[in-house]
């Protein structure tokens, strides 16, 4: 019987290192016997205070997800779990993610979502011959709305 236990515990042991997502208990009833109970543990979704997942929704809508995970240097799969709310982005990508959803609005504005992408990895005048992507990672939102307010104005630079 003590053996048995023992074993128990090891296949409890190997069971639970093996998956993150649930965990085997071992239970002796009074007759001697040992059972092994394998239990689902649940985890929280992540809280998601700011509307990441709203906004990368809408990004990758606009934008699709190869092109979004592109522009934001991430993985291709990781738009995906931040659109559906599975994973929060790192606190790097996270204010790209804000400024980019505000300037994806600024710029369906003007024109077709088709343009959008081409338009932010594009080189661009009013930003001294600088990508609109590359100016948002580095100085923010406030220049590269700019440059789309001139080009709604018809200025050229």
């Amino acid at each position: 019987m003590v053996k048995q236990a023992t074993k128990a515990r090891k296949v409890a042991k190997r069971t639970t290192s093996r998956t993150s997502a649930s965990s085997t208990k071992v239970r002796r009833s009074a007759g001697g016997t040992t059972t092994l109970i394998e239990t689902k543990e649940r985890r929280a979704a992540p809280i998601d205070k700011s509307g990441l997942a709203r906004r990368a929704d809408f990004i990758v809508t606009t934008l699709g997800n190869g092109k979004t995970a592109s522009l934001l240097h991430v993985a291709q799969s990781q738009p995906s779990r931040w659109r559906r709310a599975k994973e929060l982005p790192s606190p790097p990508v996270a204010p790209l993610i804000v400024d980019l959803d505000h300037v994806i609005g600024r710029l369906l504005l003007l024109w077709d979502p088709s343009v959008v992408g081409s338009w932010l990895e594009g080189p661009n005048p009013h930003l001294t011959g600088a990508r609109p992507i590359d100016v948002l990672r580095t100085r923010g939102s406030a220049e590269v709305v700019e440059a789309i307010e001139a080009e709604a104005e018809g200025a050229f630079a």
